[in-house]
C-alpha cells in the first residue's frame, strides 16, 4: 500500500514536469515566429517612412526544473518456501506438553485438652502436616506424579514409622489411554471410599473420618485396609463414562510383600447431577457444583484378617448432595455405611451423617458451621458402642484453599470412658 501511495505521489510529480516543460518550449517558439515575421516584411513605397526597427526577441523563460525520479520500489519478498512432506503432516509435529505442576499444602493447629481426655484445662499444637506436590506429562498419554508429606507427632495417632516423618506420598505412573480407561501404577491411592479419595485437604470436619476419634482414645483399626496415609504398592484401572457421570475403579495392592496376598480394591462412583469425573475426590465440593452421588466401595484380601488366618473382607456405601441455594451460599449433606467382615479387632458396623450450611459471602469469605455424627460396634466390645459427635465453624477465606476451623469433639467409648477437645486448625494449599 504504501508503494502504491508513493507511486501515485511520485507520477503526478511526473506528469507536472513534463507540462511545465511543454509550456517553456511552447513560449520560446512563439517569441522567435513573432520576431522573423517584421524581418519579411515589404518595403514601404517610395517617399514613405522608413519602418522601425524589429524589436529584439524576449528571452525565453527558463524551464522549470522537473522532479526527482521516484524512488525505486522495495524488492519484494521472496516467497515462503513450500513445507516439505513432513512438515506439512500434522501428526508428524512434537506435541507441545505443559509445564509441571508444583503445589504445597499445610495443615497446623491446637488441641485444647488436658492430660485427662475428659478435662479441657491444657492445651498443645496438634499434628502439623504438609504435603509437597510436583506432575506433569512426559508424553501426551503418560503423566508422572512425585508428592512428598511431612507430619510432626499427632496427638495421640501414631505416624507410620513413629513421631515425626517424612515420607513418599505418591510416585505414580499414569497411562491414560481414554476418559474410560486409564491405567496407574506405582505407590498410590487405595479406591474404596469417599474418605480415603478426599483426604482431609477437601472435607469439611477437620479430623476426617480416617483416623475415627483422633482427639480422644484410639478406639481400633475402624479403617478399610489401605497403608499410610490411605496409599499402597499396586495398580489401579479405572474409567469416566458418559463425562464424568459414570466412574469405576479397582486396583489390586501387596506393599511389596511377596509374603502376604494382594488387597483388592474398588469403587463404583454415580453422578446424578453435576458430573464428578476423575481419579480423586471430594468430600465438598465448597459450592462450586451442585452434586448428588451415590457410590459403593469393597475390598478382599486372602488371610488379611488381623489376627489369625482368616479373609478380610469390607463393603461400604455412600451419599453425597451438595446444592447451591442462591446468593453465594449452599448446602451439604453426606451419609456412609461401612461393614466389615471377619477381624475381630475391627468394628462389624460403622455409619456416619454429616450436615453442613456456607452462608454467602461475609467480609472475605464464607461462614460455614457442621455437625458430624459416627457410631460404631465392634463385635468384641461388651459395653456401650463407641460414638462421635464433632460440631465445627469454618470461615472460608478461598474455599479449601484457605481456611480456619474451630470445632468442638466429643467421644464416648463406654460406660465410664470420654473425652473432649477444642480444635483450632488452619488449612492452606497453594496450587
Amino acid at each position: 500500500m504504501i508503494n502504491r501511495i508513493a507511486e501515485s505521489r511520485y507520477g503526478s510529480w511526473s506528469r507536472v514536469g513534463r507540462v511545465g516543460l511543454t509550456l517553456g518550449l511552447a513560449v520560446t517558439g512563439v517569441g522567435l515566429t513573432f520576431a522573423s515575421v517584421p524581418a519579411l516584411a515589404q518595403a514601404p513605397a517610395e517617399g514613405g517612412a522608413a519602418a522601425p526597427p524589429a524589436a529584439p526577441p524576449a528571452e525565453a523563460a527558463p524551464a522549470p526544473t522537473p522532479p526527482p525520479p521516484p524512488a525505486p520500489p522495495p524488492p519484494a519478498e521472496p516467497a515462503a518456501k513450500p513445507p516439505t512432506n513432513a512438515e506439512a503432516m500434522p501428526a508428524s509435529k512434537p506435541d507441545v506438553l505443559p509445564p509441571i505442576d508444583v503445589g504445597a499444602w499445610l495443615r497446623a493447629g491446637a488441641i485444647i485438652q488436658g492430660k485427662d481426655p475428659k478435662k479441657l484445662n491444657d492445651w498443645q499444637m496438634g499434628e502439623v502436616y504438609g504435603e509437597l506436590h510436583a506432575g506433569g506429562k512426559i508424553h501426551k498419554n503418560v503423566s508422572v506424579t512425585v508428592n512428598l508429606n511431612a507430619s510432626t507427632a499427632a496427638y495421640n495417632v501414631a505416624p507410620p514409622a513413629g513421631g515425626a516423618y517424612v515420607a513418599l506420598e505418591d510416585a505414580i505412573i499414569s497411562f491414560d489411554f481414554d476418559d474410560a480407561f486409564h491405567l496407574w501404577g506405582g505407590h498410590l491411592l487405595v479406591p474404596v471410599d469417599r474418605a480415603n479419595s478426599a483426604g482431609p485437604f477437601f472435607s469439611i470436619p477437620w479430623n476426617f473420618l480416617h483416623g475415627l476419634f483422633t482427639v480422644g482414645l484410639p478406639s481400633g483399626p475402624a479403617l478399610p485396609h489401605e497403608g499410610p496415609t490411605g496409599r499402597n504398592n499396586g495398580a489401579v484401572v479405572w474409567g469416566d463414562i458418559a463425562k464424568g457421570k459414570f466412574t469405576y475403579l479397582a486396583g489390586a495392592f501387596d506393599n511389596g510383600d511377596v509374603g502376604t496376598s494382594p488387597l483388592y480394591s474398588g469403587r463404583l462412583r454415580l453422578a446424578l447431577l453435576d458430573e464428578e469425573p476423575g481419579f480423586w475426590g471430594n468430600a465438598s465440593y465448597f459450592g462450586d457444583k451442585n452434586i448428588l452421588s451415590v457410590a459403593v466401595g469393597g475390598q478382599y484380601q486372602k488371610d488379611g484378617s488381623t489376627g489369625k488366618d482368616k479373609n478380610w473382607t469390607e463393603f461400604n456405601a455412600d451419599v453425597l448432595l451438595e446444592k447451591k441455594v442462591g446468593g453465594g451460599a449452599w448446602v451439604t449433606a453426606e451419609g456412609g455405611y461401612y461393614h466389615f467382615g471377619d477381624d475381630d479387632l475391627a468394628p462389624s458396623d460403622l455409619v456416619y451423617v454429616l450436615g453442613a450450611f456456607a452462608t454467602g459471602t461475609v467480609g472475605f469469605g464464607n461462614v460455614q458451621p457442621s455437625a458430624r455424627f459416627q457410631w460404631e460396634k465392634i463385635k468384641a466390645n461388651t459395653g456401650t458402642n463407641p460414638w462421635n459427635l464433632d460440631v465445627g465453624l469454618a470461615y472460608l477465606i478461598k474455599g479449601p484453599a484457605l481456611r480456619v476451623v474451630g470445632t468442638y469433639s466429643y467421644s464416648k467409648f463406654g460406660s465410664d470412658t470420654s473425652a473432649n477437645a477444642i480444635l483450632l486448625d488452619a488449612q492452606a494449599i497453594f496450587f
